[in-house]
């Protein structure tokens, strides 16, 4: 099997366990790459393709339809994969020979589905050729053709209008580059960059993030990253720790820390010095947190907790980077889309007030909360936020105008970009004090 198949075999046994599963897509590559050896180019190759057609996955399913004598439900889930790949590769790939595309996912069918389906594989590619790739076809909604879920098209539609939403689409259809967050100055390591002709500029609005235009890779395995010189962290994700602002010799709290990157910022700029206690539900993100930490030498204290009931020594700062329905990374995690349904901000909003409720009960007298997600659904965010300062007059919201930009803070006073125009993840952020 050439090195190309190689890739696209993988692929399809992702893509398959992707849909036949509830698993994330990116738990599933991991796992998959831990069981099967894979070289580094078979690697990248497989994890573009899966990458892309999960994103793509509605409008792959409205062009392979118009080449269907029956609903695309009916298909075996090993032959809808296996058109999806072949579609993208066909249609929407331009490094791809159409007819190499076709061949190559004729002959891997033989492999992993039935050898009688490879022609109607073969005949169902091939019509592939008569697809425009710019145009919608005739009478197909914009969720549908920018691949996304109706009810989530329609709440956003509601929420920002048909032209914005179609920005997020836009922007959430399409790979961004990384940033890094510096925890030495950008002096000590420009000549690295360099050498290494990483191509490179500073994060919007901050000298302490860079975002990677191309060498990234480069970057993670070298002992800058190893060493904890550098971090990959959104710059939004990370002025939820600016907002946070905390102090050496201070008690802080992070309740919802796995892995911990937001948790090992908030050390950096306590010099490590105080208390940092980081925690989580999930027991697996807590060890990866612990073993990060302990090759950095960083002294957090970390424990599995549920952040719902258990109990939390008194701090001066808190933070509550709150589970939710992650919409405003859907860029990065594009899987996101098709593993939420209409009711799901509803639940994670209920879970999010317990969180906010219950850990509101650990903070100091003047001490400080602050309450994020990365979400861009108001349900998640101001709503959560609105109720928990109706029942608790104790609590007020503090300004945030000196912590973070100006262009990202909204009326009401709440970190809330907006990813098309601020170009980083949509984050949402408040900050409240204890009187």
């Amino acid at each position: 099997m050439t090195k190309e198949n190689s890739s696209r075999l993988h692929a399809f046994n992702i893509i398959y366990e992707f849909h036949s599963s509830s698993h994330q897509l990116k738990s599933i590559r991991r796992k998959y790459f831990k069981l099967n050896k894979t070289s580094i180019n078979e690697r990248n190759r497989s994890m573009v393709l899966t990458n892309e057609v999960v994103r793509w996955q509605r409008r792959l399913d409205s062009w392979i339809s118009l080449s269907l004598d029956k609903p695309i439900k009916k298909l075996h889930p090993k032959l809808l994969c296996i058109l999806r790949l072949g579609y993208y590769e066909y249609v929407m790939d331009d490094s791809v020979p159409p007819h190499a595309a076709v061949d190559s996912w004729v002959e891997l069918s033989k492999k992993v589905v039935n050898r009688k389906l490879s022609g109607l594989i073969n005949a169902v590619l091939r019509k592939a050729s008569n697809i425009d790739k710019q145009t919608p076809i005739k009478d197909q909604n914009i969720a549908s053709w920018s691949s996304f879920p109706d009810w989530m098209t329609s709440n956003w539609i509601d929420r920002f209008g048909e032209a914005k939403t179609k920005e997020l689409f836009s922007y959430f259809n399409n790979n961004h580059e990384t940033d890094i967050r510096l925890n030495i100055p950008i002096d000590e390591i420009k000549q690295k960059l360099a050498s290494e002709d990483i191509k490179w500029s500073f994060s919007p609005n901050s000298k302490n993030f860079i975002r990677i235009k191309s060498g990234l890779r480069k970057i993670l395995s070298d002992e800058i990253h190893f060493k904890g010189k550098v971090f990959v962290q959104d710059r939004a994700a990370g002025a939820v720790v600016e907002i946070l602002n905390p102090q050496p010799g201070e008690t802080v709290l992070d309740v919802c820390a796995a892995p911990g990157t937001k948790s090992i910022y908030i050390f950096h700029k306590m010099n490590q010095s105080g208390n940092l206690y980081s925690s989580d539900i999930n027991s697996y993100q807590v060890k990866k947190g612990i073993q990060r930490c302990r090759e950095l030498g960083l002294s957090i204290n970390w424990n599995i907790m549920d952040a719902t009931k258990d109990n939390f020594p008194l701090a001066d700062r808190i933070l509550i980077d709150a589970p939710c329905t992650g919409t405003g990374v859907i860029s990065r995690k594009p899987d996101i889309k098709w593993r939420r349904d209409s009711e799901d901000s509803t639940k994670m909003s209920n879970y999010q007030k317990k969180i906010l409720f219950h850990v509101s009960k650990f903070i100091k007298n003047d001490g400080v909360i602050v309450y994020s997600t990365c979400s861009i659904e108001n349900q998640e965010n101001w709503n959560v936020v609105e109720s928990f300062l109706k029942l608790n007059s104790n609590f007020k919201l503090e300004s945030i105008d000196s912590l973070v930009p100006k262009e990202w803070i909204n009326k009401k006073n709440c970190l809330e970009t907006f990813p098309p125009r601020d170009k980083v993840d949509g984050m949402f952020a408040v900050k409240m004090k204890k009187c």
